[in-house]
């Protein structure tokens, strides 16, 4: 049993490290796929699945201009010639970020911001910081009776005497409830060593991480996420445009947009016709797509 399991194993490495494009991927996402392929595999084949694996800024530039997934003009340097992977997105910029740290002899940081994606994304990026969804944290947070709210939501009451007194909640419930979507102010704490398969890695701890809501607070000092509607690894365009994204947000019953739309005649036909309409196409066509 034990050598038909190992034979599974090094089978469905081999399959997960296979190049999505080949001859495109950089010699630094290599490097990261020889280990994480075995380590997060699942987080690999997100990753190959995803247009990013399969297709260079440089072979999206030929499109027409409203066939285009990018919004730059020029890329720079060697990102035009390689697939966006693991290291073209993990080691950007790397001086920006406060949670760089030195692994396997490159500079990596843990959190991708939107700053990273605008050098394909500039267009994209300059909008979603004008988007009050970008300011979601900030305008929670920095609004006193929000923050009221919050307190009062989150807190522990507790009888004391003939009244009630009211604790104020800590960073990880507020982080678990209001700032999943607002966003969560990322800040590096400190080093921690991990073990793994391959040896012991040390890492920066993050406050307030996980999180991809929409006004988070970056390491780099951006704000935002682009993650938050297009999900780490595949940044799918399809999923960032159906209403069940959306809905991870507004449900309610403190925002309940989504359960009002799914049951009005738009979020009726939606439902009856999401069969029949093209959710990757890029020009989106109205009345055709």
């Amino acid at each position: 049993m034990k050598k038909i399991w190992l034979g599974t194993l090094v089978l469905f490495a081999i399959t997960v490290t296979e190049p999505a494009n080949s001859g495109a991927v950089s010699e630094e996402t290599e490097t990261c796929l020889e280990c994480h392929s075995t380590l997060h595999p699942g987080i690999v084949q997100d990753w190959m699945k995803s247009r990013h694996a399969k297709t260079t800024p440089e072979e999206a530039l030929k499109k027409r201009k409203l066939e285009r997934r990018i919004s730059v003009m020029q890329v720079p340097g060697k990102l035009a010639t390689v697939t966006v992977g693991c290291a073209e997105c993990h080691t950007m910029d790397p001086d920006k970020h406060k949670d760089t740290f030195m692994h396997n002899d490159y500079k990596v940081h843990i959190v991708v911001t939107p700053q990273d994606c605008a050098s394909c994304h500039p267009l994209e990026v300059k909008q979603y910081g004008k988007n009050v969804m970008s300011y979601a944290r900030t305008n929670l947070i920095e609004n006193p009776v929000y923050v009221s709210l919050m307190n009062e939501v989150n807190g522990t009451h507790a009888f004391q005497g003939t009244g009630t007194t009211l604790s104020p909640p800590n960073d990880k419930t507020n982080a678990d409830s209001c700032l999943f979507c607002h966003g969560t102010k990322i800040e590096v704490t400190g080093l921690r060593t991990v073990e793994s398969d391959m040896g012991d890695v040390d890492i920066p701890t993050l406050s307030g991480w996980p999180n991809q809501g929409v006004g988070r607070l970056n390491p780099d000092g951006s704000m935002g996420s682009c993650s938050a509607c297009h999900a780490r690894h595949r940044y799918s365009i399809e999923m960032a445009r159906k209403p069940h994204t959306c809905s991870e947000c507004h449900k309610g019953p403190d925002v309940p947009a989504y359960p009002v739309y799914m049951v009005s005649k738009m979020g009726n036909m939606y439902s009856t016709h999401k069969r029949d309409w093209e959710f990757n196409a890029v020009p989106w066509k109205v009345g055709k797509d």
